[in-house]
């Protein structure tokens, strides 16, 4: 996975979209590696109790959302590239929760390009996630700096 050259960018150009299962068991393993065991997530019968965000189950984490949105960008060029390619900030707002079994997509575009000499030119990065209904989950603006 190489990234382009900054030049070679054009605003508007559209990343492949990225799919993610929100299953239980995707949700449980995200917990063990985000160290996020909040039950919220993770406990189906408080979940049931706790009826958080008005659900009777539990959810996907924020961070897994904006881990998905992140994809978008970071499986097309890298997280981090030998030639300066790089996420330089990633900023999300989460829209409505993420149910269990639900399948999210995310979709992501070049807004702009921002030219700032040698060595530090970025492209703004927006992403959307929709569940199965079309309904907006998250959204991401995504820094990413590349090469000369």
């Amino acid at each position: 996975m190489q990234p382009p050259k900054f030049a070679s960018v054009q605003t508007g150009f559209e990343f492949e979209p990225v799919i993610q299962s929100y299953a239980q068991a995707s949700i449980d393993r995200y917990a063990l590696g985000s160290l996020d065991m909040n039950p919220v997530h993770t406990n189906t019968d408080w979940a049931a109790r706790a009826q958080v965000f008005g659900l009777p189950e539990t959810v996907g984490h924020g961070m897994m959302t904006m881990s998905t949105m992140s994809s978008v960008v970071t499986r097309a060029w890298g997280v981090v590239g030998r030639d300066g390619a790089r996420v330089r900030r990633v900023e999300s707002k989460f829209t409505k929760p993420v149910r269990v079994d639900e399948l999210i997509t995310a979709r992501g575009k070049v807004k702009s390009k921002h030219h700032h000499g040698p060595g530090r030119n970025w492209v703004l990065v927006v992403v959307e996630a929709r569940d199965t209904s079309g309904d907006l989950v998250g959204m991401s603006e995504i820094q990413y700096q590349l090469p000369d």
